[in-house]
């Protein structure tokens, strides 16, 4: 037959299937409901009928008789009598909205996107033989048909080739022509259904020609093949061999683990009951079809016995051999028509799961991907989908060329049939057993691959020449028990039979193995009784006894609200006594009219643990319950559809539970890209800024069980009405605008100029403290090596200017406002409790008495300014005390609690009362040996009490004493003791190596003089790279670092290049005259003490004694204290205060 006669019926063939396919997508697109079709649906699933049906099944009875029967014989037993399984399958899909098989147990074992991918890369490397079966038998039969004499040169050149770009394109313009697919391809379910019908006529026009026009009838036949013994013996079929019942099992499988398969079956379903239909209509398909196989491969190995024609051609080369090419040609379109329907639905289905569970959330992960992807979603996803399509078929292609040439199409289908089957475990035990988890399902396919490539896949290839053949004689590197077709020394009854008994054999036991041993997680717990209890007899286990009337009533409320479950139950006494069969009955009636009777039974049954049901009851209470929750599930998804607004439904697990069309619209996603289980975040992350001026208002709403509702409206004409309306106000807003422009200008220049003073007061702090620091280290040194008192003198001269620039600049805060409150809740104790220790030692070396009244009460207020009013008052005390004692006592008012400081010293006139909360006045007659004071003590006490909100009262007896208290609020709950802190003991500095790293000499010099007279060993830097200069390979004990170093470098990134360059850290103290709020947040974050400039020497000692002995300070902790007024700090509790 002429090349050009052929290759135009093929086109026309393709065209018709468009055609269908298009008018399909048309009724789909009509926006009408999909309707029950069951006669649709099982020629939809005659998918399975492929071109090996074809040409294979007649190749192999030829050489094998009754041999190819078991391929059929599986879906017929898998569907004719465990057709409850498949529709258990089906009502899991639609209530998780599964588009894949992948999606199918990726949903079951906890939403993993690792098992989706494995289980698609698995199914796309198995499937590559099937699809390489497909292309061989085009391929044979278009020779066969046309001749390869008569062949075009471009098809005999490489008809696989062009045959292979022919399906890229159809599958290209058929499956995913367009991103806007929905769920339920109606225009792809049409064709396969047109199709299959095509194969079916096709293959009985053949089957009667061959057998009773060319043969002369069954009896002609059937008695020409008795008188051959070569053919008599094909007659009687062997079903004790191994293989027929391996087969069986793999096809049994494959009806359902087949990605093409499972999405026809599973996906595309409509209607439930359908597969009821299908179990009785779809055998009769497999049976119908086979019906002339036999006599076809008879008639075939009598008219060619010298075998010079290949055995899965004789579909068509018997009717051109015998003079009757058009029933050749129809042959030729069964087969195109086979092939093509099975190429198009794999196509279709692989690069789905390819697109969705491989490479989106790859390019989701991706910056560059995710932003190409904001950008243009669709036209990515196209550009996705037709790649996978042509990647699979060129995969396809190579696997043809790899080992096409080497098997006959049954032997390649086989391959393909047993590395599917490794999803069974998985899938049966997704739906019937609730221990199995992630990983054993993991664990079981990808043993179950890795075992079905080196025992099924790595024989073909080695086969075909493309590796050393002696692999599968003599082991890999001679191993004998790892030879791929004897493992461990048995070959098996055959090469088939020993791949799959092993493949499975392992892949269940790891996958049971996996999940007995492996924990559930919360999400794959609630997934596996999803789907393990959906479809099941819904019974509790049998606990006799054990119901209560308050379970009834917990039970009802549940479902009808407490207000209606409170009427029922009202009347009945003894709520805790055992339920009786009037009150299950109301309870049935109850929730009957919520849930339907049905639905209700099922409910109550549950929750009597006692009750029993016959298996047929339980089994009519779930048909009915079923068909009840799917009416309910069409009627919201009617409703959904029907509503104007855009509504997404999100489970208390922030996963996508539902939502309808108008959502997907007014967001512009992908239909087919959205699954149920999907993270929240992904989902945001597919939404992107409409440029189209349509504005949306999203909305919000809570559900009672957790989850939340969200509403997308199109407002764009209430906005533009909202705009309009703001036009019109535009002159009064105006108007308004120029009337407080003055004011706005006025606010920010105060506003600069408070900062400015601000920075004026870091920075003179800053300044002033510096050269101060210095001195006292210097006085410090000289001190403990000199005992001249004019040392002291000196020191005591320092500590007073200390103390007045300290003060001088905390009043400057106050009034600045720079320093703010951060009230928390704590124990009184945990402040008063330092205090007393701190001021007993002060009072005794002054000859007086301290006594504390101390409380466990749980206070609001600053702890650090709190604390600095509390210290400036027994300051006082103690200093105006010349005789007799101080008492800190506590009193405890209804919602306040008094803070007093009594003392029996001099008082203070009645006149002077007002005077003392002035600058710079204080009482001339203190003793002199304590000191007269700067007069600014009170005055802050005062300035701190305004700003915590707190009341400061005095009460004195002139030559007596006084009383000053503050009242503080009581805090609104209960508050935990303050954790205690173990004591450190004072160490040692026995030759510690110390780093001071200071801009300032001065500084460095009194540090080094300082730390040297207590043992230190002191290097000496002025930045980081003198720093590890002086260390010359050492690593120090301890670091002291200032923050501000020159060339504005600062101490923190000094210390963090040394960190590096140590590759552990040391223990650091930050010493800056700097106190900005800034500068603490950033050390504590990274762990780092910090003391402020003028450190007193016993602080330092206490300093490095802590960083030498190897603590770290944490985030919160303070090695040293702070100033009293520090600007906003990173801690969570503010570190201690000094009095100045």
């Amino acid at each position: 037959m002429e090349t050009w006669v052929v290759a135009l019926v093929s086109l026309g063939t393709l065209l018709v299937l468009f055609a269908v396919a298009w008018q399909g997508d048309r009724w789909a697109a009509s926006g009408r409901p999909p309707t029950r079709a069951p006669l649709l649906y099982t020629l939809s699933l005659a998918v399975y009928c492929t071109s090996w049906t074809f040409y294979g099944s007649v190749g192999r009875a030829s050489v094998s008789g009754f041999d190819f029967l078991p391929i059929y014989l599986g879906p017929i037993l898998m569907l004719g009598l465990g057709w409850p399984v498949l529709a258990r399958l089906v009502r899991i899909a639609k209530a998780e909205n599964t588009v894949s098989i992948s999606d199918f147990l990726s949903a079951r074992y906890g939403k993993s996107r690792a098992v989706a991918a494995l289980v698609t890369v698995t199914a796309v490397i198995g499937v590559m033989p099937y699809l390489a079966l497909q292309l061989k038998a085009i391929t044979i039969s278009f020779e066969a048909l046309t001749g390869a004499d008569t062949a075009d040169r471009l098809v005999s050149a490489d008809t696989v080739l062009l045959v292979t770009a022919s399906m890229a394109v159809f599958s290209i313009l058929f499956g995913v022509r367009n991103i806007h697919a929905t769920e339920h391809h109606r225009g792809l379910v049409l064709a396969v259904a047109f199709e299959s019908l095509v194969k079916l006529a096709a293959f009985l026009v053949v089957g009667i020609v061959v057998t009773f026009a060319i043969m002369g009838g069954p009896a002609e036949l059937w008695g020409r093949v008795a008188a051959d013994p070569r053919l008599s013996s094909l007659m009687v079929p062997d079903l004790a061999t191994w293989s027929w019942w391996t087969m069986t099992l793999l096809s049994a499988f494959a009806i359902l683990c087949l990605p093409r398969q499972f999405h026809v079956a599973v996906v595309e379903n409509v209607h439930v009951d359908d597969v009821r239909t299908a179990a009785r209509l779809f055998p009769l398909y497999l049976i119908i079809i086979n019906l002339f196989v036999m006599p076809v491969a008879l008639a075939g190995v009598l008219l060619f016995p010298d075998g010079t024609v290949s055995a899965d051609t004789f579909m068509v080369s018997i009717p051109m051999a015998e003079g009757w090419p058009a029933v050749a040609l129809i042959a030729f379109i069964g087969g195109l028509s086979a092939a093509t329907g099975m190429i198009i639905v794999a196509a279709v289905t692989l690069s789905t799961m390819l697109c969705n569970d491989v490479v989106v959330p790859g390019l989701m992960r991706i910056r560059p991907g995710n932003a190409a992807w904001r950008d243009d979603p669709a036209r990515m996803l196209l550009v996705v989908r037709r790649s996978a399509v042509v990647g699979i078929l060129a995969l396809a292609y190579g696997f043809h060329r790899v080992i096409g040439e080497t098997y006959p199409l049954t032997t390649i289908g086989l391959v393909s049939f047993a590395a599917v089957a490794q999803f069974a475990p998985a899938l049966f035990g997704a739906i019937l057993w609730r221990r199995g988890n992630r990983a054993g399902a993991i664990g079981g396919i990808a043993m179950g691959f890795a075992v079905w490539a080196y025992t099924a896949l790595v024989p073909s290839v080695a086969d075909a020449g493309w590796i050393d053949a002696g692999l599968v004689v003599h082991g890999p590197l001679g191993i004998g028990w790892l030879n791929p077709r004897a493992l461990i020394g048995w070959p098996g009854p055959d090469p088939l039979t020993h791949s799959v008994m092993w493949s499975l054999g392992l892949n269940l036991t790891c996958y049971v193995g996996l999940s007995l041993t492996m924990r559930q997680g919360e999400i794959e717990r609630q997934q596996a009784e999803r789907f393990v209890g959906m479809g099941s007899d819904g019974t509790a286990p049998a606990l006799r006894g054990m119901t209560r009337i308050a379970d009834l009533h917990a039970l009802a409320a549940r479902y009808v609200g407490f207000e209606r479950a409170d009427a029922v139950f009202a009347g009945r006494p003894g709520w805790l006594d055992k339920a009786d069969a009037e009150a299950v009955r109301q309870t049935e009636n109850l929730l009957a009219g919520a849930l339907g009777s049905a639905s209700a039974r099922v409910v109550v049954a549950g929750m009597l643990k006692g009750g029993r049901l016959s298996q047929l009851d339980a089994r009519s209470m779930l048909d009915e319950a079923s068909k009840a929750i799917l009416a309910n599930h069409d009627l919201l998804r009617t409703t959904l559809e029907s509503i104007a607004q855009g509504i997404c439904v999100v489970d208390r697990a922030n996963l996508l539970a539902t939502w309808n069309r108008r959502f997907v619209e007014l967001n512009q996603l992908p239909n087919g890209l959205l699954k149920a289980g999907m993270p929240l975040s992904d989902v945001k992350a597919l939404i992107r800024p409409r440029n189209d001026g349509t504005e949306l208002e999203v909305a919000t709403h809570p559900m009672p069980d957790g989850g939340f509702v969200i509403t997308y409206t199109d407002v764009t004409e209430r906005s533009r009405a909202a705009m309009e309306l703001r036009e019109a106000n535009e002159s009064l807003e105006r108007r308004i605008g120029e009337r407080t422009a003055d004011l706005l200008i006025a606010k920010a220049e105060a506003e600069r100029a408070n900062q400015g003073k601000t920075r004026f007061l870091a920075a003179a702090g800053h300044d002033l403290m510096q050269p101060l620091h210095a001195a006292r280290l210097f006085l410090s040194a000289l001190a403990e090596r000199s005992g001249d008192p004019l040392v002291g003198q000196t020191d005591a001269s320092l500590r007073s200017v200390e103390e007045l620039l300290g003060e001088l600049l905390d009043v400057s805060k106050l009034d600045s406002g720079v320093v703010t409150a951060k009230p928390l809740d704590f124990r009184i104790d945990e402040l008063l409790g330092p205090l007393k220790a701190e001021f007993t030692a002060q009072a005794g070396a002054h000859g007086l008495g301290f006594r504390m009244v101390g409380s466990t009460a749980g206070v609001r207020s600053d702890p650090a300014l709190l604390r600095r009013i509390l210290r400036n008052l027994l300051s006082n005390a103690i200093r105006y005390t010349g005789s007799g004692r101080v008492l800190l006592g506590c009193r405890r008012g209804p919602n306040t609690l008094r803070i007093e400081v009594w003392d029996t010293g001099i008082g203070i006139p009645p006149d002077k009362l007002e005077d003392i909360f002035i600058e710079f006045r204080q009482l001339e007659d203190a003793p002199a040996e304590r000191g007269k004071g700067l007069g600014l003590g009170l005055s802050i006490v005062e300035r701190l009490a305004g700003i915590l909100g707190h009341s400061v009262s005095v009460r004195s007896t002139h030559g007596r004493g006084s009383c000053f208290a503050i009242e503080v609020p009581l805090a609104a709950g209960p508050v935990s003791a303050p954790r205690t802190v173990p004591q450190r003991r004072a160490r040692n500095f026995n030759d510690a190596l110390v780093l001071c790293i200071d801009n300032d000499p001065a500084v460095v010099q009194g540090m080094e003089t300082l730390l040297t007279g207590w043992g230190c060993r002191v290097l000496a830097a002025s930045d980081g790279a003198s720093a590890l200069a002086v260390l010359d390979g050492r690593v120090p004990q301890a670091i002291l670092s200032d923050y501000h170093l020159d060339r504005g470098a600062t101490g923190i990134e000094i210390l963090e290049e040394l960190a590096r360059h140590f590759g552990s850290p040391v223990p650091t103290a930050l010493i800056t005259a700097d106190r900005s709020g800034a500068i603490q947040a950033e050390a504590a974050e990274r762990g780092y003490a910090v003391a402020h400039k003028p450190i007193r020497p016993g602080a330092l000692k206490a300093l490095v004694s802590r960083l030498t002995a190897g603590h770290r300070p944490g985030p919160s902790s303070s090695l040293t204290p702070l100033p009293a007024l520090p600007a906003p700090r990173a801690e969570a509790r503010p570190p201690d205060v000094p009095q100045r």
